[in-house]
């Protein structure tokens, strides 16, 4: 079986792991009928990404891309004029004052900003993200590019950030480049995550979270420490405040299906699956919406139809469901009732974090407390066992766990 799995594009440990548990009572021919209905994606070396191809490498475009690209919107501009000149004049006749302004420029607005996004890059002003930490909100960004301060109306994306922000080398998983981080996000390849999340305000946490660069000094790093466990903190109400949370992962980005069942036969091997705070999202936020390639579809429809069907712990849907149970609190007393730690280790066994100290922080804005600036993992624990002494059993198991499966 997990040779079989192995063959889409799905690690080697992530294939066994679930072969053995979430889908061991699955034949290879419902496995393979399922995973039949992924798209196939051209092979671009250290890449599996169907929201863009790979932009870590810095690559800025030569003098003559600009040049056309401006030569371009502006003639579009020049065509356009005598066309928006003579409706502009039939309005004005007619006495419709208000398509004046909102219509007639539309196209030229629309081509100005087209031509935009190709040398655009989008970047969090670092004033904004203290302001959204003081008032413990979401800073958000429209399709535009536009920055705003909100505390409802918004949605979360969700995903891991190595697939949908390009963090790989041609060969191989690796960091963008450092001149790239600097400038932010291109707004071209913004675009194509923001688009299918269907909102007009959206939070991305590798936005709206500043990044502590190599080449920083020790005063700056500091700063840009603090801000980011200020919007850690935060994070339980951006989640909890959001309308809801869209995933975004490469596997289900490619799957073709209109059945909840194969949506989470998908899920289970997904990569978005195997992420330590993945999870924590999925837990906090108000509704989860899973994007595939052609449907979208709500994690708690899912995990309703899962609890329905399955019989006993024989049948074949439920290591399934029991893979997938502690993702959404109200499906966490689905099968037993459970304590809030005791769900993290029954839900976070196999994940992974490439920062260890995430291990203690992650669980924070779960539980509703404030992480402080110079902490260590020990202390991270101490305080979660100070506020929480009845999960003291849980807490030290939690801590023993394996994480850092970084080939899952």
């Amino acid at each position: 079986m997990n040779k079989l799995i192995e063959g889409y594009d799905i690690g080697p440990k992530r294939a066994r792991y679930m072969a053995d548990i979430a889908l061991m009572k699955f034949s290879e021919e419902d496995v393979k009928r399922i995973l039949s209905q992924l798209e196939s994606l051209p092979k671009i070396p250290g890449s599996n990404n169907p929201c863009g191809p790979v932009f870590n490498r810095y690559s800025p475009f030569p003098i003559w891309v600009h040049v056309f690209l401006w030569s371009l919107r502006s003639i579009g501009i020049v065509l356009l004029l005598p066309g928006q000149v003579g409706a502009t004049a039939v309005l004005l006749t007619r006495g419709r004052f208000a398509p004046i302004w909102k219509e007639i420029p539309r196209p030229s607005i629309e081509l100005i900003s087209w031509a935009s996004e190709f040398y655009e890059f989008i970047k969090a002003p670092l004033e904004l993200v203290e302001k959204s930490i003081e008032r413990e909100a979401a800073l958000c960004i429209n399709r535009n590019g536009k920055f705003g301060i909100k505390s409802e109306g918004y949605t979360v994306m969700s995903h891991v950030w190595g697939e949908t922000m390009g963090w790989q080398t041609p060969d191989e998983w690796g960091p963008v480049d450092l001149q790239l981080r600097k400038k932010g996000i291109p707004m071209a390849h913004f675009m194509r995550f923001f688009n299918r999340c269907e909102t007009e305000w959206l939070w991305v946490d590798v936005i709206a979270m500043p990044e502590v660069l190599e080449d920083m000094d020790a005063v700056e790093k500091e700063k840009i420490e603090r801000l980011r466990i200020g919007v850690i903190n935060c994070l339980r109400s951006i989640y909890t405040k959001s309308d809801k949370l869209v995933v975004l992962d490469t596997l289900l980005l490619r799957l073709n299906t209109r059945s909840p069942i194969d949506v989470a036969v998908t899920l289970c091997l997904s990569f978005w699956i195997t992420c330590l705070w993945t999870w924590i999202e999925a837990r906090l936020a108000p509704k989860v919406i899973i994007k595939t390639a052609n449907w979208s579809i709500d994690l708690d429809s899912i995990l309703e139809l899962l609890g329905k069907t399955f019989l006993n712990e024989e049948h074949r849907y439920y290591g399934v469901l029991a893979h997938l149970w502690t993702l959404r609190e109200e499906t966490i007393n689905l099968l037993n009732p459970v304590s809030i730690m005791e769900s993290a280790c029954i839900g976070c066994g196999g994940r992974y974090t490439a920062i260890k100290i995430d291990i203690a922080r992650a669980l924070y804005p779960l539980l509703g407390l404030n992480w402080e600036y110079g902490w260590d993992l020990d202390q991270g624990f101490e305080k979660i066992v100070n506020t929480y002494p009845g999960e003291e059993e849980w807490v030290t198991k939690f801590r023993q766990m394996k994480f850092g499966l970084h080939d899952m």
